[in-house]
């Protein structure tokens, strides 16, 4: 554990003056006016206009951050920097493996920095969480104290979180960044199109905004997403946003779902399971492409595709296309009493330790097939039997 220092406390710090009480300020109605929105970034304002010039802020999100969370600690550090002269590092935990995120890491330089080897607390005065709250942040084993919390999902921090929240439930983290953006920037301040950083943060903030929207028409997707996308469209890099949006699969994910297809048990009201094997940590995004390609499929209204993980956990991915199938409810289930499971509507993700039935990778490959046969069938069984209670 990792002792913080607190930025408001005068002790830690002679760069903020006058020391900031913290106020816990939630906005959590999709339908909340901009006015209500008006005063939450006003704390968010008076919070950062304290801080001394010398001060730097650390950015955070969920674990292997894909492109939304990506898009908003690139957009939120642009907008630090530009309009309070704050400087900030983005920090990621876990992989970023998935071939989008890293086609929008190589081309978009987002300085992601891991929170094992470069995180010290006493460098920042402010930690900030985004994309997601902090039962669910990637932190490695730091005990982080956010003094802000800026997210869109239906999970809210715990009522023992002190801290600044601003929350609103759009469809991405990225269109309240940039509202935030449009919002607070001083006059005069504002992208350039022949700024290379200005068109590299446009083009993040649209990658995370339409990618968490299915291209804006996903039923979460909100005003601040067609906004958002129509005012950074003119500064956007028009052949890196066509890369990330676009992005090739690798060899391994195209065989092993064109096997899981034939194996795939598919009942009568629309559900469809498979399991895809035993697969790498670094090839673990593969489970998502999976389960959002089955729901494509005749019939398929609900998908889940899991896999043993690292030779030691299951993961698996669900994706929905029905309005009755709360998914972080589901997900939550299928993580069980020793897991964890979440998400949003129509998407989520679950995990849980195989404990003693984790596969040695010493072991000879009949007893690998074997062990994941037994995995299969009894992961298998126990979707069904969430899904029909």
């Amino acid at each position: 554990m990792v002792e913080e220092v607190d930025p408001l406390n005068k002790s830690n710090t002679e760069s903020i003056k006058p020391p900031v009480k913290k106020v816990a300020a939630k906005v959590s109605s999709k339908g909340a006016s901009r006015r209500a929105l008006q005063g939450e970034l006003k704390k968010f304002d008076n919070l950062i206009s304290k801080l001394d010039k010398s001060c730097k802020v650390a950015l955070f999100s969920h674990p292997h951050p894909d492109p939304d969370s990506i898009g908003s600690m690139m957009g939120l550090a642009w907008f630090l920097e530009k309009n309070y002269e704050i400087e900030a590092d983005c920090f990621f935990d876990g992989e970023v493996a998935h071939p989008q995120n890293n086609t929008m890491c190589n081309l978009l330089e987002p300085q992601l920095k891991p929170v094992f080897e470069e995180y010290k607390s006493s460098d920042y005065s402010l930690n900030i969480l985004l994309d997601t709250v902090p039962s669910n942040a990637g932190v490695c084993d730091f005990d982080i104290n956010f003094d802000v919390v800026i997210d869109h999902h239906r999970e809210l921090p715990s009522v023992d979180y002190k801290g600044l929240v601003v929350h609103l439930k759009t469809g991405s983290c990225s269109a309240i960044i940039f509202y935030m953006m449009e919002s607070l920037l001083k006059d005069g301040i504002w992208f350039e199109h022949d700024a290379d950083e200005d068109k590299k943060v446009a083009t993040a903030l649209i990658s995370g905004v339409i990618t968490d929207t299915e291209y804006m028409m996903s039923e979460d997707t909100t005003e601040y997403e067609f906004e958002a996308f129509s005012k950074l469209f003119e500064y956007r890099n028009v052949n890196f946003l066509k890369q990330i949006v676009f992005y090739k699969r690798p060899k391994f994910w195209i065989d092993a779902k064109a096997k899981a297809c034939s194996q795939a048990t598919i009942d009568n009201e629309g559900y469809a399971v498979v399991g895809l094997g035993l697969i790498p940590d670094k090839q673990r995004d593969l489970l998502a492409d999976m389960a959002e390609e089955m729901v494509s499929w005749a019939s398929v209204e609900t998908a889940i595709a899991f896999a043993v993980v690292g030779n030691d956990r299951i993961e698996g991915s669900v994706r929905s296309l029905d309005p009755s199938v709360s998914v972080s409810d589901f997900c939550k289930k299928l993580g069980g009493s020793y897991g964890t499971g979440g998400g949003k509507h129509g998407k989520g993700a679950y995990r849980y330790s195989l404990g003693g039935m984790s596969i040695d990778v010493d072991e000879d490959d009949d007893t690998i097939n074997k062990t994941w046969e037994l995995i299969n069938q009894k992961e298998t069984k126990r979707i069904i039997r969430q899904i029909k209670k």
